[in-house]
């Protein structure tokens, strides 16, 4: 008998989007093998892949196959996991994006003021 690695299952409704590309996220059941316990685990969809990949191993979102530790015990368990993951990488993200344009922003104010003189 072929043992499939990983088997998605029936998606829950509430699940954010993946932080990292913006697609939206599935709910995945992982085990090694027949007789190992499963982990249920959300990723990304977008295995699609960008830029600089050349297709043969490791394309799409770096969310497409997540680290271990989006690996859980239970759906709710993985669910919860992806949801607090995804909302505050998405926070790091704006904070970030937002501090950097400040700068941009702040400098466009100073050029424009130079430009005045």
């Amino acid at each position: 008998m072929i043992h499939d690695y990983y088997k998605r299952l029936d998606t829950p409704e509430g699940l954010e989007p993946c932080p990292c590309c913006g697609a939206d996220a599935e709910l995945w059941q992982h085990s090694e093998s027949v007789t190992t316990p499963t982990e249920k685990v959300v990723m990304c969809e977008n295995g699609e892949k960008f830029g600089p990949q050349d297709g043969a191993a490791n394309e799409g979102c770096p969310l497409y196959m997540p680290s271990q530790g989006h690996y859980q015990p239970t759906i709710k368990a993985a669910v919860k996991y992806w949801n607090e993951f995804a909302k505050a990488l998405t926070a790091q993200q704006r904070t970030r994006r937002w501090d950097r344009a400040q700068v941009l922003r702040i400098g466009a104010a100073a050029q424009s003021q130079e430009g005045n003189k």
